[in-house]
């Protein structure tokens, strides 16, 4: 058995024993060095974040801190490559590579497919982890001999090589194994399928560190996210102008844009939602991208944190943030968010501007109620801790290597 070299991407095969060299000789000259890890001997993982995903502190999305949190919470860690489209040096102690940028005239995904499969023939990985992104795994796994699962962060029939039941059968060949974010997510991709389909399936749900300390609670509503339709911004901005006119002491901040980027350029949608917004004044601010331990911050400090999502929501990371720092949470409860929140949330069954300040007058004035949604949604955020979603999936990742190596 060989690598498969002999493609169009790379001209020729290289018999095992020396492409196992090969990689050995390259691992620790390619590594970045960490400053509170060692470098591993041996890289077992390489995750692949989807080409367009920022991996530092000054360009992230949910995808890139999921993943910073399970590599440095994970076993596996110090085995870890992440791979990214972005070339700047990744959130620190994590190793990281980029792929070269691609020329002008190709095309920029099958690009990225080819430099993620020379990393990993670089590399000992033994584990090649895709997020996001159906179409990597249908071009990466003819060219690679390590196992490869997908990890499922959106609704997989909303993909490209995902949408059909027969595109998601084919996957489920590809693949050694698949994680989904929640059931939601698990269930969509088993429509249509057969009973045998579970097998490959892990639920792996997304976790956070929870805080040491929540300081006091101000009177401040907060909703983090990207501004945009789906994720119900402007309808919360047309609630607050029914709410906070009542509410004189409070006050409410957006953090987020279109893209998970900082931006001086606002969106239609943004300009729409800012404009909404300017007859409050101070009240409402909004504050655009901010790194990520400043929104944490601001959970911290606000008493309430609205999710009014329109569309499917995977999972709700923003929910579990809100909730283990102590915010009385209003969500929409659609797609993975109720299986999230659960009681511990106000869920509104009908998202319109009139429920939303409804339910921000509810809260803000009934104290005892408010204070009820705080207690429960730190308890019910425990579920969801970081060392519990890393556990599960090393769980995942052991029943996937464990397994004889495919014949590739």
């Amino acid at each position: 058995m060989c690598l498969h070299l002999k493609t169009p991407w790379l001209k020729k095969a290289i018999p095992p024993a020396a492409a196992a060299k090969h990689r050995a000789a390259n691992t620790r000259k390619n590594a970045r060095r960490l400053p509170h890890k060692a470098v591993a001997d041996v890289n077992r993982i390489v995750s692949i974040l989807p080409k367009g995903e920022g991996f530092s502190t000054r360009q992230f999305g949910a995808i890139a801190l999921c993943v910073r949190d399970f590599t440095e919470y994970s076993r596996y860690g110090s085995e870890t490559i992440v791979i990214g489209g972005h070339p700047e040096p990744g959130f620190e102690g994590i190793s990281y590579r980029s792929p070269p940028r691609p020329k002008w005239y190709e095309n920029r995904t099958r690009s990225y497919a080819r430099g993620c499969v020379r990393i990993l023939q670089d590399t000992k990985a033994e584990l090649a982890e895709i997020h996001n992104r159906p179409n990597l795994v249908r071009l990466m796994r003819p060219h690679v001999s390590c196992k490869i699962a997908l990890h499922l962060h959106n609704d997989p029939q909303e993909m490209k090589a995902a949408r059909t039941v027969r595109e998601r059968s084919r996957l489920l060949e590809l693949c050694d194994g698949i994680y989904c974010v929640s059931s939601y997510i698990r269930n969509r991709f088993l429509e249509g399928l057969n009973e045998t389909a579970k097998s490959k399936l892990h639920l792996v749900y997304n976790g956070i560190a929870l805080p040491e300390h929540i300081p006091e609670k101000e009177k401040l509503i907060v909703f983090a996210g990207r501004i945009t339709e789906g994720k119900g911004a402007l309808l919360l901005a047309q609630a607050l102008r029914i709410a906070l006119p009542q509410l004189p002491d409070w006050r409410a901040v957006f953090i987020g844009s279109r893209r998970n980027e900082a931006s001086a350029i606002l969106t239609p949608h943004e300009k729409d939602t800012a404009e909404t917004l300017q007859p409050l004044d101070a009240q409402a601010q909004l504050l655009g991208f901010l790194p990520h331990p400043e929104t944490l911050a601001y959970f911290g400090r606000g008493a309430i944190a609205v999710i009014p999502s329109l569309w499917q929501e995977p999972f709700g990371r923003t929910a579990i943030e809100a909730m283990a720092y102590g915010c009385a949470v209003i969500s929409s409860g659609t797609g993975g968010l109720y299986e999230v929140t659960g009681n511990a949330a106000l869920t509104l069954t009908n998202i319109t501007s009139q429920a939303l300040a409804a339910a921000i007058l509810r809260l803000t004035q009934d104290k005892e109620e408010c204070a009820t949604l705080q207690s429960l949604a730190r308890t019910r955020a425990a579920f969801f801790s970081i060392a519990n979603s890393a556990m599960a999936l090393d769980t995942a990742r052991d029943i996937i290597l464990k397994e004889n190596f495919r014949d590739a």
